[in-house]
């Protein structure tokens, strides 16, 4: 006779597997290094212009490809190795950070060629999103599948605050082409360990259908779902108003704080704590409440923190705020992608991941334009609050639409078990 017994999953239990490790320190390394490039960007990009609007421009640029090129992406990556396609784009993104470290080091760099680099890095990423996403469970099975994207999104977080915290040290005493060069250096530990690792549960292809055929399915699949319009909904509400702060974050540290460079290097390493430490607590809390009334609080406080960011002049209290900003984007991002891993089959997972890195990234531009355009015309201030309330107003709704989202909770492992392995009381 068999009882079974319930196993709670741990964030760290997917860093068993010798090839999760592997991964896992390669992309912290190079995430790192492209956090240290994108602190030193944003900063370049308003000291060559004072203007938001470059700011929101150069954001555009960054994201605009994902726009184009995600639906054919997720087709190819369900049909080309996903440790082949990394390989590619972690290469070409190599190539990109030197030259434009190049170009900083020589005193050439003008923001057009911001833009047309970041363009570039958006056509790399309309490929390398969805498939660092797809690997993760390609890596650990689905056994720790909830484990690999909770510490994916904790490789993430640390590099949010390994990589401003260097960058606010190399800007104030080297000058940003310093972290350019470093962002491409960053690449060949990582470059390194996809030509190591092993991939034990990697996704085969076995579809004949055309990519045009595959599109049209992966739309009418994503429709019919129950919560996979609302989960895309919410990622689109993320890119277009949430992920574009990150952007203007020199504009705050700037206007709203007069600190161009220490209070943008603290905002960025609070944004970056408060998600490491969400990351670390999230799986706690959502075996504790479940990842769809996560969500919900999320939203609130990522809304909250908005409208306070644009009326604080203290800035500990702002990196406190930002604190908290980092760490509800963070507890929305992973739950979003927890549950569209939980509920996709794998014959649509890569397809899936497009949509969703659409959803997402394939808003930010126009997001990071608009705000920055917004921002130039109300003021910061004004538009944080504005942006707080539109969150708030947003995701309220989708959340409402959709309540059978709020009462989601992924299954927890169930492991099978002989009676006569359970002890008895007593023993």
């Amino acid at each position: 006779m068999e009882k079974t017994i319930e196993r709670r999953p741990s964030t760290i239990s997917a860093l068993r597997n010798p090839n999760f490790r592997l991964y896992f320190t390669g992309q912290m390394i190079s995430n790192s290094g492209t956090w240290m490039q994108n602190v030193a960007q944003s900063y370049l990009v308003f000291q060559l212009t004072k203007s938001e609007l470059w700011l929101g421009i150069v954001a555009c640029a960054a994201g605009l490809p994902v726009v184009l090129m995600s639906p054919i992406g997720g087709v190819i990556i369900e049909r080309v190795p996903r440790q082949t396609i990394l390989k590619v784009t972690q290469f070409t993104q190599l190539i990109l950070a030197f030259i434009l470290a190049a170009l900083t080091f020589s005193n050439l760099v003008q923001v057009w060629h911001i833009v047309v680099l970041a363009l570039l890095l958006g056509v790399t990423n309309a490929l390398d999103v969805p498939a660092r996403q797809a690997i993760v469970v390609e890596l650990v099975g689905r056994e720790d599948m909830h484990s690999g994207i909770a510490l994916n999104s904790i490789m993430n977080s640390l590099g949010r605050i390994l990589g401003p915290a260097a960058a606010g040290i190399a800007l104030v005493q080297f000058g940003s082409a310093w972290c350019f060069l470093l962002n491409g250096l960053s690449f060949v530990p990582v470059l390194g360990t996809m030509f190591l690792i092993k991939v034990p549960y990697a996704i085969q292809y076995a579809g004949t259908s055309s990519p045009m055929r595959q599109l049209r399915e992966v739309v009418e699949f994503a429709r019919r779902d129950p919560l996979i319009p609302a989960l895309l909904l919410l990622a689109g509400v993320a890119g277009l108003l949430v992920l574009p702060i990150l952007r203007l974050l020199p504009a705050v540290a700037d206007v709203i704080l007069h600190s161009p460079e220490e209070a943008y290097a603290a905002l960025s390493v609070g944004e970056g704590t408060g998600a490491l430490i969400a990351g670390i607590i999230i799986s706690g809390l959502s075996q504790r409440f479940g990842h769809g009334k996560l969500l919900a609080v999320a939203v609130a406080v990522n809304a909250t923190a908005n409208a306070l960011l644009g009326v604080t002049t203290y800035i500990p209290l702002a990196v406190l705020i930002t604190s908290f900003f980092g760490g509800s984007m963070i507890m929305v991002f992973v739950s979003l992608n927890t549950v569209i891993q939980t509920v996709v089959p794998d014959n649509f997972r890569g397809r899936v991941l497009s949509l969703y890195s659409l959803a997402m990234i394939g808003t930010t531009p126009f997001g990071s334009l608009a705000l920055g355009a917004i921002a130039e015309r109300i003021g910061v201030a004004n538009m944080l609050i504005l942006n707080g309330i539109l969150i708030a107003a947003l995701g309220g709704a989708i959340l409402l639409r959709w309540r059978d989202l709020l009462r989601y909770r992924t299954k927890a492992e169930v492991v099978s078990i002989p009676e006569e392995a359970v002890p008895a009381v007593g023993d």
